[in-house]
């Protein structure tokens, strides 16, 4: 199945399976200046699918060109609290995709800091806003999310709203038909950023350095493009400077946080 998708800054129908993500993340950088400029640099004008590396680029009387996709993911309480519960609410939605019903979801965690008597809450809520933990397994919160929607039904127009306690806490649950035949699924969480996490990317992309000959067994050249999507960080004018190493021939960073940036990494 389809499902409908907000990444850099665009709405995007794609295959709800990993290759579709992937996909998708090719598309939106070959529609960036700096991946139409690497597209034309190289020749590409098809594409192959593949597992090591992702993509593979044969253009005649060149060489091949691989392309292996990296997701990058700040390891913080934020999110990984915000994945848990992204995950949670893909298995809702395969369990409507399984009886014919394309669900849209959008789940939020409430937050009672908000609407607290004590101001210290208050300011503790707008210092530190959003959720870092589950108390509830994933088992627990999918079935808990299941229950509340076949117990209100899903409506063919409209939005089903549903509050739900788990463990002690509270999740705004909505769902609806809206983007039929696609299905959608979203989770609201706030927090701080960091910034230039690059040792965390260097550490990234030394796992891939050291699959790159594994890579290259089914391409001439190799590029990485490492993928920046799931939010708190954020990356300065220092991003353009600073040096990684890699084996890779060129390294990509594209950021989808806010819209889609692209930066060809020195390395």
């Amino acid at each position: 199945m389809t499902e409908f998708v907000h990444k850099g800054g665009r709405f995007i129908v794609q295959d709800d399976t990993k290759k579709g993500t992937e996909a998708t993340y090719l598309a939106l950088f070959a529609c960036h200046k700096i991946g139409e400029k690497w597209m034309q640099d190289n020749g590409i004008t098809t594409k192959k699918s593949c597992e090591c590396p992702d993509f593979l680029f044969e253009v005649p009387d060149r060489p091949t060109i691989g392309l292996e996709i990296v997701n990058f993911i700040y390891k913080s309480d934020k999110n990984i609290a915000t994945m848990r519960l992204e995950r949670v609410a893909k298995k809702v939605v395969g369990y409507f995709k399984q009886k014919g019903l394309p669900l849209s979801l959008l789940i939020d965690v409430y937050d009672p800091r908000e609407w607290s008597l004590n101001w210290a809450e208050h300011i503790d809520a707008h210092n530190n806003p959003g959720f870092d933990h589950l108390n509830a397994s994933d088992e627990e919160l999918k079935d808990a999310f299941i229950s509340a929607l076949e117990s209100e039904g899903i409506k063919q127009w409209g939005i089903t709203k549903r509050w739900v306690d788990v463990a002690g806490q509270t999740f705004i649950v909505n769902g609806s038909l809206m983007h039929e035949p696609h299905t959608s699924c979203h989770v609201n969480n706030m927090g701080r950023c960091v910034e230039d996490p690059f040792d965390e990317i260097q550490e990234l992309i030394n796992t891939k350095n050291k699959k790159f000959e594994s890579y290259k067994k089914n391409c001439d050249e190799c590029d990485l493009l490492v993928v920046v999507e799931n939010g708190f960080v954020h990356f300065s004018d220092k991003l353009q400077k600073h040096k990684f190493k890699s084996v890779f021939r060129n390294v990509y960073l594209m950021d989808l946080s806010f819209g889609c940036k692209v930066t060809k990494l020195k390395i």
